[in-house]
């Protein structure tokens, strides 16, 4: 009973906030202190949102976004995974890897998006290839710092009790690692759907980056807003998503610390 108390009140501050906000919004736009051409009124938002809802065309976008995201997120996690492994493990990896990783990191995605666009097109294929390399960087600096923050006693303990490499990692490295590798996955995901529909901005030709540019060049405000609207509650749910598969994974560490705040890239 208290902790559905709980949760119902952790529920009830955010569900306040967002009343109050669409309030001010609704005030605002019906008084005329904010321009409709500027901000519409917050039932023609909910409109367009049903009318889309209601759309094959929004859905075969909001498809091709979420596809390009899960895709290039899972494919960039796991390389960086894999990559931030190798490098713990093996010193001679870091020593030719280190730098040229970093260098790509330096350099932003949206300028290397048209040479992406050029060599694999602008379909889904262009979009992944940027979202893995946009979610990479994240889960490899976590994963890299989990791996090497393992007790070094006890790997020292196993290694003298005849323990292989293979076996020090499972048993020790990767569940010192795992919170902090499920940290980077929730930054990592936020950034997946934001880098995705920039770079649906740039050159797609589907996705729901170019149906909201698609409607702000017809000045089809409301179209516009509900599409955000949809991209805020695909990411919160994405997001959630990556939390619950942390919380069951990661069942021995409940502490606030391990889940990292999302960012924008």
């Amino acid at each position: 009973m208290i902790a559905w108390r709980t949760r119902l009140q952790e529920l009830a501050y955010p569900a306040i906030a967002l009343a109050m906000t669409i309030g001010a919004w609704h005030i605002g736009t019906v008084t005329g202190a904010i321009p409709s051409y500027l901000l519409p009124q917050p039932a023609r938002v909910l409109t367009a949102f049903v009318e889309g809802a209601q759309n094959p065309l929004v859905w075969r976008h909001l498809a091709s976004t979420l596809q390009a995201t899960i895709v290039g997120y899972a494919t960039g996690s796991l390389i960086a995974l894999v990559l931030a492994a190798l490098i713990a493990e093996f010193r001679p990896v870091e020593r030719f890897l280190i730098l040229p990783l970093t260098a790509i990191q330096a350099i932003p995605k949206v300028a290397i998006a048209p040479l992406v666009f050029l060599w694999a097109g602008f379909g889904l294929q262009g979009k992944t290839i940027l979202v893995a390399l946009i979610c990479f960087f994240p889960v490899f600096v976590n994963g890299l710092v989990g791996f090497r923050s393992a007790d070094t006693n006890l790997l020292d303990l196993l290694r003298v009790s005849g323990a292989s490499r293979l076996q020090r990692f499972l048993d020790v490295k990767l569940p010192t690692a795992a919170p902090t590798i499920f940290a980077g996955l929730e930054v990592a995901v936020s950034f997946a759907l934001i880098g995705c529909v920039v770079m649906e901005f740039i050159g797609a030709t589907r996705g729901m980056g170019f149906l909201i540019q698609d409607a702000s060049s017809a000045f089809d405000l409301p179209l516009v807003f509900a599409a955000i609207l949809t991209l805020g509650m695909l990411g919160v749910g994405l997001n959630a998503i990556v939390r619950t598969i942390h919380r069951r994974v990661v069942f021995w560490n409940r502490s606030p610390a391990t889940a990292a705040p999302s960012a924008s890239p």
